[in-house]
């Protein structure tokens, strides 16, 4: 994400945080990690433990919680402590272990995220959904987005030029960002378009067709979308920081002032994993299923405490 330059006059070309950045960085991070962490957490049990959660669709948001939650758990703990340290140069072996888990820890998600796009995209828009969408077929897409995130990830072992970087991190926003937003896009607009066609006809009880069951999925499905759309949208406004970074840095002459950009980065990453914890109080805000999956997980929790004990609850689990 970063380049350095061994520069005539280190202190002028320097990508070092002062302390006040420092303690900020830190303790944004710090809040973050335990936000994302116990957000997502809540999630993925939520899909896990209650039986109507477990649906082809959900197995999708599934993959973009273990996402959301491996940023909580590990990128944000490492950019508490590469923020610490005032790590800012890219040849730093932390440096590099940083950026090839942040690069599979993005990969994963976009591509959940355009996965579950198409889901709702094929609920929305084709009646045959659960035929089109098998378990199989959906075990499959999920493998196929995390090996392809490891691989894509380890490009960054391939490229050490510092100068280099720029180009990578470029080629990486348009092949893992960009591109895979063009296609939620697509989806979206078409999803918006039968959304509202299938409200309006509920609405108007024009379709004499659709029973009380059929039109409940139909509001839910509506309902689904643009709570995608907000996602998609979280997404994009919090990746945008880490692009524009990117492109200054690759269009930048001066190596100087290239090298000063790196402490950039910092802010760049805290934008951009602090997308992975608004996405489970985006599901809870708007899907009243998963609201309802998540106090029912609460409860149990609660319930489990008050008969077992702190101590005896681990064993009895």
């Amino acid at each position: 994400m970063n380049l350095t330059i061994s520069a005539i006059q280190p202190e002028q070309c320097s990508g070092a945080l002062n302390s006040i950045e420092i303690v900020v960085l830190a303790t944004l991070n710090t809040i973050l990690a335990l936000v994302s962490t116990v957000g997502n957490a809540l999630v993925l049990l939520a899909i896990y433990r209650v039986p109507s959660q477990k649906t082809v669709s959900n197995a999708f948001l599934a993959s973009l919680g273990v996402a959301d939650f491996s940023v909580g758990v590990i990128m944000n703990p490492l950019w508490v402590y590469k923020s610490v340290l005032n790590i800012w140069q890219s040849d730093n072996i932390i440096s590099t272990v940083i950026e090839v888990v942040a690069m599979q820890t993005v990969v994963a998600t976009s591509l959940s995220l355009c996965a579950v796009s198409l889901d709702r995209y094929i609920a929305v828009t084709n009646i045959r959904h659960n035929e089109i969408l098998t378990c199989n077929r959906v075990r499959t897409v999920i493998i196929s987005i995390w090996i392809f995130s490891v691989i894509f990830a380890s490009l960054r072992l391939v490229v050490t030029d510092p100068f280099e970087l720029p180009k990578l991190w470029i080629a990486a926003t348009t092949i893992t960002v960009i591109l895979p937003c063009l296609v939620i896009s697509i989806c979206y607009f078409y999803m918006v378009k039968a959304a509202r066609v299938q409200i309006k006809r509920i609405t108007k009880n024009e379709a004499f067709s659709v029973n009380g069951d059929e039109a409940v999925a139909q509001l839910k499905n509506s309902k689904a979308v643009f709570t995608v759309g907000i996602v998609v949208g979280v997404f994009l406004v919090c990746w945008t920081p880490s692009l524009v970074i990117s492109f200054v840095q690759f269009f930048c002459n001066d190596p100087c002032k290239r090298t000063k950009l790196n402490g950039y980065w910092f802010w760049g990453a805290l934008a951009e994993f602090s997308n992975s914890a608004f996405n489970p109080f985006i599901y809870c805000m708007r899907m009243r299923d998963f609201r309802k999956a998540v106090k029912r997980v609460l409860f149990t929790f609660s319930i489990t405490q008050f008969v077992f004990g702190p101590a005896n609850s681990e064993c009895c689990s």
